[in-house]
């Protein structure tokens, strides 16, 4: 069954219809919240409680880390932006635009995040006075301040709410050109510039490799070292994660996307599952930046030793 919101409607039993909807709403985002969520908890806290981690690179990172938190919390509420509702003007834009705006500052965090590691590693030399590193909190603030400006355009009149309206609808706030412009004038853009970036970091990588095998050989011997092998394994492994984060991470959201705003598919099950997939999938983005960095745990390691080392002292005593 593949309803959509008007069938639901016209259907013998729209109460059904939309309670079986909001069911599969709930089954499909409110663990996927909670895993987001807790997630980024953990993380937000083992970077705060480790002084060593407080630098420019890991508050972009942190900055991130909270607008990913809210991705995870405004979850929930997306799917349900696609039905129509009794609220007030106020109520109707804030329960449109807050949601829209948190993942814009999500995806304007994350080419911040991405642009830090690209100059670090494309250009180490000037990275000590590039502007990405001495501007962290304009930088920060710019990635938050610009997403809220966009979001806040139907709000001061680019929306298509008529005086004589009567319910709300996402249609009434976000007009035809205002999607098209965010769609393939901001998050498009973004995904394309991430993926650029990460694919001149893994080029870049390649060569500075080869270069190390090149001086190994000449100075030990012409033959493949196991040192070698484990640097060519390593580039493997950071290749293969590329493309697995670009085709589970982000395809899924970029089908979201079109599928959401360009097939009239709206409130049936499968824009459910899509929006639910789709965000929650970007949203997982950034733990995966995390996973091969041992430090942002180091905090929770040294927590769940002592709490072992309590918990066996206990024992001895009784």
């Amino acid at each position: 069954m593949n309803e959509s919101w008007d069938e639901c409607l016209n259907s013998s039993s729209p109460d059904a219809c939309y309670s079986s909807q909001k069911v599969l709403i709930n089954l499909l985002s409110i663990p996927l919240s909670s895993i987001i969520v807790a997630g980024n908890l953990v993380t937000i806290v083992g970077i705060i409680g480790n002084k060593r981690l407080h630098n420019p690179t890991n508050y972009y990172f942190l900055s991130l880390l909270v607008a990913d938190l809210c991705t995870g919390l405004i979850l929930p509420s997306i799917p349900r932006m696609s039905f129509k509702s009794g609220f007030a003007f106020w109520i109707c834009f804030f329960f449109h635009l807050f949601p829209n705006f948190i993942f814009l500052s999500f995806l304007s965090n994350m080419v911040v995040v991405h642009y830090d590691r690209y100059v670090c590693i494309v250009h180490p030399l000037h990275y000590g006075i590039s502007w990405i590193h001495e501007s962290v909190p304009i930088v920060i603030l710019t990635t938050w301040v610009l997403p809220l400006l966009f979001t806040s355009l139907p709000l001061i009149g680019w929306n298509n709410w008529n005086p004589g309206t009567t319910y709300c609808y996402f249609k009434f706030i976000f007009p035809s050109s205002y999607i098209y412009l965010e769609i393939y004038g901001l998050l498009i853009p973004s995904i394309v510039a991430i993926t650029v970036m990460i694919v001149r970091i893994l080029y870049v990588a390649r060569r500075q490799m080869n270069a190390i095998k090149k001086i190994h050989r000449s100075v030990h011997s012409h033959s493949a070292s196991p040192v070698e092998q484990e640097m060519d394994f390593k580039y493997a492994k950071c290749v293969i994660a590329f493309f697995l984060i670009f085709l589970l991470c982000w395809v899924p959201y970029i089908v979201y996307i079109h599928v959401s705003f360009f097939v009239r598919s709206r409130g049936s099950r499968l824009h459910i599952i899509l929006s639910c997939l789709g965000i929650s999938s970007a949203a997982l983005v950034p733990f995966v930046l995390v996973l091969n960095n041992k430090e942002y745990f180091e905090l929770w390691r040294n927590v769940f030793q002592r709490v072992c080392q309590c918990c066996g002292k206990e024992t001895n005593l009784n």
